[in-house]
């Protein structure tokens, strides 16, 4: 696997530098790209930092659409360059629309998060619109953070944004990266609540043009001391339907989910990159296309947060990342330029599996072809069609999966790697299949179906699913964790619980009862001799908050149901998209 677009991933955004030059729109050295820094006054009077880059000397005639992109952490370097990428897009025919969200970067006001931008995202296309450079199309692409600001461009409403490109964002800020599971990311939010201050203190704001004695920046940055403390909010905001303190809305509100209905009447085309090993963002992608009709292109890889680096288990490391940065530009250049003049896309699932190298293409999800298969949790630690004995005690510690986790690649965008920490997990206690008597195909979302019992008053489980080789040689393939009061099944959720506070069940002392765990969806194919492992833990020191330890008893009617096939190895196939192979 290759690398993926050079958009901002948190670590790439501390850039070092002096204000912006001041004065008329400029072109940066000879690259022919002008641009001009300004403040555009929202429908409150809040003014929001805005660069628009342009191409030098564009004739007065020539009408082109506008790509965004909607930064929480800096809108452009301060030194007052010109990203290659958006050098890249100003060339390729776009007028580059670069914005500070209110509350950040130069723009003035307090922060706002998710759906709550979404009025000055609409002022902003309306202003954009407006502008005697403007063709009337509006578009936006972002990584991360920018990615899911892109996706809420769609749901402003205004019929001018034709395409939007939300890679890496995402889609259910609750479950599928604050509390998964409902477990808190302890190690997230403190880290990305620190990052945030020294962003939101000035270290990412460009001033605009004309701010000479930087008076105007200084003002901006001292309305931002009202920010709310992300780190706070989110670790009050326990279950699902509880409305964050100083944000007046609940983590579901604030994402995707809280605008389906308006997504559902846009209808705007997305074109979206994902990967199996960053946080739980290809659940919400997955859970997206499920739930909306609109033309999605999806792109399943193994890659690290952003894709700067290569994640699948299986290769090597320092394994080069596909597809390079030159080609996601052309897949997103040509995404965009076909959009914005208005030709149709097709809506389609790409998906990468790792242990065989190959790229598949789904009209639909799931794909075609796959069964449950059903494989119990035996006494004797098997994993197997068949239950074996009564229940089994099993203690169950609190593990850590290291620094290289899919939850720290979140923040900087680093290699995701358990290499290093899967022999301290062996330690953990497991249940083991049998060597595969043929090649098996796991694609989809396994679900755990414990039954068990247990002393603690508040505990959690963590279900780590890994691949054995003949010579015991162990490779991640996916996670899932549970707060045991959050067990109450809701089959409609993408993890079966709701979450919310009214729905929390006691753990009662020496009591079985069940509980569904659903691990984030991966696309695996083990071959002939390879095993499946399930490990258990009571938690994550690495990661989230801290966990009781706790003896459990699980029960042998406990099973794994995995969406699978057998079925011999495809032929390997490269990346699909521009410069790539064909798929099979």
């Amino acid at each position: 696997m290759r690398s993926l677009p050079s958009a901002v991933v948190l670590a790439g955004l501390l850039v070092g530098g002096g204000g912006a030059a001041q004065g008329q729109p400029r072109a940066s050295g000879d690259d022919g790209v002008a641009v001009r820094s300004l403040y555009v006054p929202m429908r409150d009077g809040v003014r929001i930092a805005v660069d628009v880059a342009l191409p030098a000397g564009l004739s007065p005639l020539r009408k082109l659409p506008a790509l965004l992109k909607i930064s929480r952490f800096g809108r452009a370097p301060r030194d007052g360059s010109v990203a290659d990428e958006d050098r890249f897009w100003v060339e390729h025919g776009f007028a580059r629309v670069l914005i500070d969200e209110r509350g950040t970067g130069a723009s003035f006001g307090t922060s706002r998060y998710g759906t709550a931008t979404i009025p000055d995202l609409a002022d902003l296309v309306g202003w954009i619109v407006a502008q005697p450079w403007s063709d009337g199309k509006v578009g936006a692409i972002g990584v991360s953070v920018e990615g899911t600001a892109a996706e809420l461009l769609a749901a402003t409403g205004r019929p001018e944004v034709a395409a939007v490109a939300p890679w890496f964002s995402d889609y259910d800020y609750y479950t599928d990266l604050v509390r998964p599971g409902g477990v808190y990311n302890e190690w997230l939010l403190t880290h990305l609540a620190a990052f945030t201050a020294r962003m939101d203190g000035g270290e990412a704001a460009k001033p605009v043009d004309g701010d000479h004695d930087g008076a105007l920046l200084q003002a901006a940055l001292s309305e931002h001391r009202g920010n709310v403390d992300i780190a706070v909010a989110t670790r009050r905001g326990v279950f699902a339907d509880d409305q964050l303190p100083g944000v007046r809305r609940t983590l579901r509100e604030l994402s995707t989910p809280g605008v389906a209905r308006e997504l559902r009447r846009a209808r705007v085309p997305m074109l979206i990159l994902v990967s199996w090993f960053d946080a739980g963002t290809v659940q919400g992608a997955l859970a997206r296309f499920r739930t909306f009709a609109n033309p999605q292109d999806v792109y399943i890889g193994a890659w690290s947060h952003g894709g700067g680096f290569d994640a699948d288990p299986f290769d090597a490391a320092g394994t080069p990342v596909e597809p390079t940065k030159e080609r996601q530009r052309l897949m997103a250049l040509d995404f965009f330029s076909r959009l914005l003049k208005g030709s149709t896309w097709p809506r389609r699932i790409h998906y990468y599996t790792v242990g065989e190298g190959a790229w598949h293409e789904s009209p639909s999800w799931p794909p075609a072809g796959l069964r449950p298969e059903t494989l119990h949790l035996g006494a004797d630690g098997s994993l197997a069609a068949r239950a074996r004995g009564g229940a089994r005690p099993v203690p169950l510690t609190v593990t850590s999966t290291g620094e290289a986790n899919r939850w720290h690649t979140q923040l900087g965008g680093h290699a995701v790697r358990y290499a290093e920490v899967l022999d301290r997990m062996a330690e953990l206690p497991a249940y083991t299949t049998a060597p595969l008597a043929s090649g098996l195909e796991i694609t989809g979302q396994p679900i755990l179906r414990l039954r068990l019992s247990c002393g603690a008053r508040d505990p959690a489980v963590f279900a780590y699913l890994l691949a054995v080789d003949p010579r015991g040689r162990a490779f991640y393939l996916t996670e899932g964790q549970l707060r045991l009061v959050d067990r109450k099944l809701a089959p409609s959720e993408p993890t079966l619980h709701t979450y919310r506070r009214q729905d929390a069940a006691p753990v009662l002392e020496g009591r079985t009862f069940a509980a569904d765990v659903t691990l984030l969806p991966i696309s695996a194919w083990l071959p002939p001799g390879f095993r499946l492992r399930l490990a258990l833990a009571a938690g994550d020191a690495s990661t989230f908050e801290r966990a009781e330890e706790y003896q459990a008893a699980i029960d042998a009617a406990s099973t794994l149901v995995l969406p699978a096939r057998r079925r011999p190895a495809s032929r390997a196939t490269p990346w699909p998209g521009p410069g790539g192979g064909n798929l099979r």
